[in-house]
């Protein structure tokens, strides 16, 4: 029989204490999780007791020491997180964690020739005992480290963070991992994915709503702000939403308020590099040049090589458009460290920008290969491979880049009024331009978001200018909304020329506000306008002061609000030429070449800035009062009107007794068009024109109007009222389609060129503005117009090509090129072989060929004999 043995009592509490001597149970080993949440929610001095604390208490386990040694490093004492790991790593000489944490804390303690030795002991350590790093923090762990080594994105994420998260859903730290991951490789929508999946069990963690903030930064801002917010309320003192403010106060243009949240981050860490990194590209910006340098220097301080102080730099310097000096601070980010991946692929947007396309593609094709599950560079790479396809128009110191088609129908088109631009502004602000400007037009809204921010889903942008680059959308990706896309290229090109003049150094307000003011001078229906609404929000107290005008663009309140964003600039720009003129505006442009502040600047040459404020807010509101003066905008009270057995008499009655209530005319106009009492209809939307005549669109008095006058043959009275709407509208498309057709009937072939020219600026890929140039410039004797109208509408597959063919042969013949007219008598022939207008001038053409050639063949002599 065996004897069961039963441990003594004696032998069990020996045990035990053998046991408490390895692992003390002191009161802090349950409360590691608490010194955590302190740590995550800002209370970082808090948690430095507790963990040192604990630490001299025995308590065992690497985290302690972790949580230790990252409180330290987030307060900036670098040497003392360095000598809690070097301490730790006696105890806990297996551990990978600490070492990571090691490697951190050298590059800012001057021992960096320890790196590659700590990078080589976890790869051994792994190595050797791969079972001891299955937890979800050393896996964690062991993906970053191969991350940092240059191992696949798409491996690390399933091999080590995804199994982190599978083995352990809970836990914060695969998820943040990747998040971050996601976030870093541009994947955004992943990244809000996982970030708002894990509120659920994460409500209460600060990183979880961080990681919100930054995934719907650039989708969705009000989202984006909330997520921030309650990321400060659960940390005060959260470092990364901190700085994201700083971010987005410096794209505002409100440096000030920027440094103040600066001075609260580096209240906890006094020497933060990324916040002193901040501070230096706002002196920078501020033209503050001794202080920048200062700043950068003290964010040096501890990691002389920090790759991360000059790409933030030269990130904040390119996002305010200093591409050149933006580009030459990551350059010197990838010297430091060429493996810094956040500065090279800043680096290939600045080179886009720049127009040095070829050193842009080469490098955003290497960083694809290193990385191929980064978005955005895979998103150049495809661009790169659709601009192959396109045709490049290189004159006049222009680099056009369009899609083939498009680029034979209106490319030379665009060439002049670039050209014109370039003479006339060059001229008008005094400057002498880069010998190339690089243009390119996408039919694809996609390409140009790509091309122009990095990434698709950007929309709301017609074109944009970076200097000597512009980018643009093309009319074919506006066919529901048309856009005159002359205009929209006349104030791209200002942009080119207010940011050559300033070297890029000028205020987002002021740059737009001038593009707006020199469409207007180019065309006075170009450009952003007074109307009704812009006229409510400035007596409704819209109006921003000179100081913050550049936060209208950044912060907008809606669309409308982006819009008036542009015109209220071009108002102000328009107010400071009209009282100071325009000279002021030169010496100002000049004054933020060289580095001045814009307030400065503007104060220098006109007055002061509280005084500019004042006197443009009066301005303002009395051009507001003074569009449509005249009329009642109070809402109106039709119910009765509507229910009344009068019908359109007691419509009329109303309209009698309040004949300047605009919006109650109007509808009362549709009420009568709906009762088919179009005269009378007619009636009250002429009083309405006359009363308020700015109002555009299809909905407008005066399009109801036009439409009425046709509907009762009324030609005369159509045809005017249509005049002043196109006179308006700068995209209005369909009154010049129905003045086109009224010239053609009346045979007035000036005005069908007229009205076919501005339709071809808003249209150019619809055949009828060509087929109107086409027949006014036959009926004008203009044989080069009328050729070239003719040559666009067959890249448009019409139904009658011969007949397109035959005239074009009929215009070249004028203009006395045989060949071209002889070639395209042909390919009419081609396209109808029995075309007998076509084969009469071909012969014609041969004939009277072979007739020059006779009379230019010398006379036949002797061999020998030389005519003397």
């Amino acid at each position: 029989m065996t004897r069961k043995w039963v441990p003594s009592p004696v032998f069990v509490f020996l045990f035990v204490s053998a046991l408490l001597s390895i692992f003390p149970t002191t009161a802090h080993s349950a409360d590691i999780n608490e010194c955590r949440k302190l740590f995550i929610t800002g209370q970082l001095e808090e948690c430095l007791k507790e963990t040192q604390a604990a630490i001299e208490d025995g308590v065992y386990g690497e985290s302690w020491h972790i949580l230790k040694a990252e409180t330290q490093f987030d307060l900036g004492r670098y040497q003392d997180s360095l000598a809690t790991i070097d301490q730790a790593l006696e105890r806990y000489s297996w551990s990978i964690r600490l070492r990571t944490a090691a490697i951190k804390a050298c590059q800012f303690t001057g021992q960096t020739e320890r790196i590659e030795l700590l990078y080589e002991e976890i790869g051994q350590l792994v190595q050797s005992s791969p079972w001891r790093y299955t937890d979800a923090e050393n896996l964690i762990t062991l993906g970053q480290f191969i991350l940092d080594r240059g191992a696949d994105a798409k491996q690390v994420q399933e091999t080590f963070f995804a199994r982190a998260r599978r083995n352990n859903p809970l836990h914060r730290s695969p998820i943040l991992a990747l998040g971050e991951l996601a976030l870093d490789k541009r994947d955004f929508q992943l990244a809000a994915e996982i970030f708002q999946g894990a509120l659920e069990n994460h409500a209460d963690d600060p990183d979880i709503h961080f990681g919100v903030a930054r995934a719907f930064r650039e989708s969705d801002s009000e989202i984006s702000s909330a997520a921030l917010q309650q990321t400060l309320e659960l940390n005060p003192q959260h470092v990364g939403a901190h700085l994201m403010q700083v971010d987005s106060l410096i794209d505002r243009e409100q440096y000030d308020e920027a440094d103040q949240v600066i001075d609260e981050i580096l209240k906890v860490n006094p020497s933060h590099p990324e916040a002193l990194a901040f501070r230096s590209a706002i002196f920078r910006l501020q033209g503050l040049d001794e202080k920048a340098n200062e700043a950068h220097e003290l964010a040096l301080r501890h990691y002389e090589t920090n790759p991360l102080v000059e790409h933030v730099i030269g990130r904040e310097l390119s996002q305010k458009y200093r591409f050149e000096e933006g580009s030459k601070r990551q350059q010197q980010a990838i010297e430091f460290d060429e493996t810094y991946q956040p500065a090279k692929k800043q680096l290939v947007q600045d080179f886009m920008r720049l127009g040095r396309e070829e050193e842009g593609w080469r490098l955003a094709e290497e960083l694809h290969e290193n990385d191929p599950y980064d978005i955005a560079m895979y998103n150049l790479v495809t661009l790169r491979d659709e601009l192959e396809n396109f045709t490049t128009i290189s004159e006049n110191d222009f680099f056009i880049r369009m899609e083939p088609v498009e680029a034979e129908i209106y490319g030379r088109r665009v060439l002049n009024l670039l050209t014109q631009a370039r003479r006339e502004l060059t001229e008008k602000y005094q400057i002498e331009l880069p010998e190339t400007i690089l243009v390119e037009i996408f039919p694809k809204p996609a390409d140009f978001e790509v091309r122009t921010f990095g990434m698709p889903g950007i929309p709301g942008f017609l074109g944009v200018c970076f200097g000597d680059v512009i980018t643009a959308n093309s009319p074919a990706s506006q066919a529901q909304n048309p856009v005159n896309l002359e205009s929209v290229l006349w104030h791209e090109f200002a942009h080119v020329i207010t940011l050559n003049k300033t070297n890029n150094r000028m205020p987002r307000w002021l740059s737009e506000g001038l593009s707006v003011y020199e469409e207007r001078m180019k065309d006075p229906s170009w450009g952003e306008q007074m109307n009704a609404t812009y006229r409510k929000m400035i007596l409704e107290g819209s109006l921003s002061s000179i100081r913050n005008m550049s936060d209208l663009f950044l912060t907008p309140e809606s669309p409308v609000h982006v819009q008036f964003a542009y015109f209220q600039s071009s108002l102000v720009v328009e107010f400071l030429i009209d009282r100071y003129g325009f000279d002021a505006i030169l010496a100002i442009l000049d004054d933020l070449g060289i580095g001045m502040n814009i307030n400065e600047a503007i104060e220098r040459h006109t007055a002061p800035i509280a005084e500019i404020d004042e006197a443009f807010e009066e301005h303002a509101l009395k051009l507001a009062n003074d569009f449509g003066g005249e009329v009642d905008w109070s809402e109106p009270e039709l119910a009765e009107v509507i229910s009344s057995p009068l019908g359109p008499t007691a419509v009329i009655a109303w309209v009698e007794a309040n004949p300047t209530n605009y919006l109650g005319l109007k509808q009362c106009a549709s009420i009568l068009i709906e009762a088919d009492e179009r005269s009378a209809a007619a009636e009250i939307l002429e009083r309405a024109v006359e009363l308020f005549p700015y109002e555009t669109g299809p909905e407008s008095p005066s399009m109801q109007l036009a439409e009425i006058y046709r509907s009762q043959d009324l030609i005369e009275k159509e045809s005017n009222i249509l005049n002043e709407i196109v006179d308006r509208d700068p995209d209005a498309v369909s009154p010049l389609l129905r003045l086109m057709d009224l010239s053609e009937e009346n045979e007035d072939w000036d005005k069908l060129a007229e009205f076919s020219t501005r339709l071809l600026a808003i249209k150019p890929l619809i055949p009828q503005p060509h087929a109107g140039l086409a027949l006014a410039g036959e009926r004008l004797n203009r044989p080069d117009e009328a050729a070239s109208s003719l040559e666009a509408l067959l890249q448009m597959n019409p139904a009658d090509p011969a007949g397109i063919y035959y005239r074009a042969a009929a215009q070249y013949q004028k203009l006395g090129d045989k060949p071209r007219a002889i070639r395209s008598s042909l390919q009419a022939l081609e396209e109808a072989p029995r075309y007998l207008d076509a084969l009469k001038l071909f012969v014609e053409l041969q004939t009277s060929e072979v007739a020059t050639e006779a009379e230019s063949e010398p006379e036949s002599r002797p061999p020998g004999d030389s005519g003397f």
